[in-house]
């Protein structure tokens, strides 16, 4: 399993875990196979700084005059009341899930100074290696008018075994009784026309110009980037059941959070249920970077839950904390498959919108659907002989 414990205020999963559990019976041209992700990726193992920054923590670790001036600096910038709720909640849930995590043989590791010196380039230099398949991608991207809309494809994996599968001329791993859409979330009518299901999942380009500016510098393409009213007028209460559950990655930014309760679940005509968030940690239980204000990057990332009007299960409860130690890999979020298991039916129907990996017995849809399936991005094991 992912999880690795639980209490009554969330979760500690493992990606690398889930992974693991998932792609073992690999079906390959060389036989039967187990796969695991790169272990590589998650040996996240000090908070994220910038080399410099790592160099100066050291230089000033036995004076703590680093760490003091940090801190310091932070208390003068301004919190606000429900800032400081929020913290709250997730500080006091993140030291009793590592408490229990560490009981059960996690989060352990004592980072040296070397470790502090590397600053995490074992993990860095793994993702930094791996190159998103533009190929595939190029083919289904609309952001230029002249592409061709119909380009477009379909796949999925039927069979109850996860199998390697080549997707033009690529090597990906496919787990089981899954299907997939490269395609933009525009075309989410024309792609699943009269399916419906008990969840959906959407994880949206939030806008942000920080970010636009950095990939205007860059030759590889991203996805592209959504305003507010275009995320909203997505027709997701067309692929909703009627006791279905929807959640909606969200930033931290106080207009995309007012954006999701207050535009987009209400002309989806759902309810707002509850907000959790997934709190990012290093292999030694540490937050991966300060607290900080409002104004700066946090050390975690939010999911917002809305219901139909017709629900018959149990809604998720509000203020959870989901703890995991992240990919290195930018913006991959975590697998909450068998976290959300008690909210939802037994062998629910699950979509995932502007998804960038598949999940078993989920449809996913997006342009860049099947990026974090590339056989790139795992390890091999061949299986010991039985006799």
């Amino acid at each position: 399993m992912s999880i690795i414990c639980r209490t009554d205020k969330g979760w500690v999963i493992s990606h690398y875990d889930y992974t693991k559990k998932i792609y073992t019976n690999v079906l390959s041209h060389s036989g039967v196979i187990d796969l695991t992700c790169n272990k590589n990726l998650f040996q996240i193992l000090t908070p994220l700084m910038r080399d410099q920054e790592a160099r100066n923590f050291i230089k000033n670790l036995s004076e703590k005059e680093y760490v003091l001036s940090r801190e310091v600096k932070m208390k003068k910038r301004p919190r606000s009341a429900s800032f400081d709720h929020e913290i709250n909640i997730i500080e006091l849930a993140l030291k009793d899930l590592i408490v229990e995590a560490r009981k059960n043989g996690h989060l352990l590791h004592s980072p040296t100074e070397k470790d502090y010196l590397e600053n995490n380039l074992l993990a860095r230099s793994t993702a930094d290696l791996y190159v998103t398949p533009h190929v595939v991608y190029d083919d289904c991207d609309s952001q230029s008018e002249s592409s061709n809309r119909d380009s477009s494809f379909s796949g999925g994996n039927s069979s109850g075994d996860p199998q390697i599968a080549q997707i033009r001329g690529r090597s990906y791993v496919i787990p089981p009784n899954c299907s997939f859409v490269c395609s933009q979330v525009e075309n989410i009518v024309k792609e699943l026309d009269g399916k419906q299901f008990d969840f959906i999942l959407i994880d949206p380009p939030w806008w942000n110009k920080s970010i636009r500016r950095k990939r205007a510098k860059l030759s590889n393409k991203g996805y592209s980037m959504l305003y507010n009213s275009e995320i909203e007028k997505i027709p997701i209460s067309n692929f909703l059941k009627g006791s279905g559950l929807v959640g909606v990655w969200c930033t931290n930014a106080p207009s995309h959070i007012e954006a999701v309760t207050e535009q987009f679940f209400k002309s989806w005509g759902l309810k707002y249920v509850a907000t959790w968030y997934w709190m990012k940690v290093t292999q030694g239980g540490e937050a991966i970077r300060p607290f900080g204000s409002q104004t700066e990057k946090r050390p975690y990332e939010r999911i917002m839950f809305g219901c139909s009007g017709d629900r018959r299960y149990k809604n998720p409860p509000p203020d959870m904390c989901v703890v995991s130690v992240p990919s290195a890999i930018h913006s991959q979020k975590p697998p909450l498959v068998e976290v959300l298991q008690e909210y939802l039916p037994d062998q629910p129907a699950c979509l995932e919108l502007f998804a960038r990996y598949l999940l078993p017995g989920w449809t996913s849809l997006g342009n860049q659907v099947i990026d974090l399936q590339h056989l790139s991005l795992y390890e091999p094991s061949l299986r010991t002989p039985t006799t």
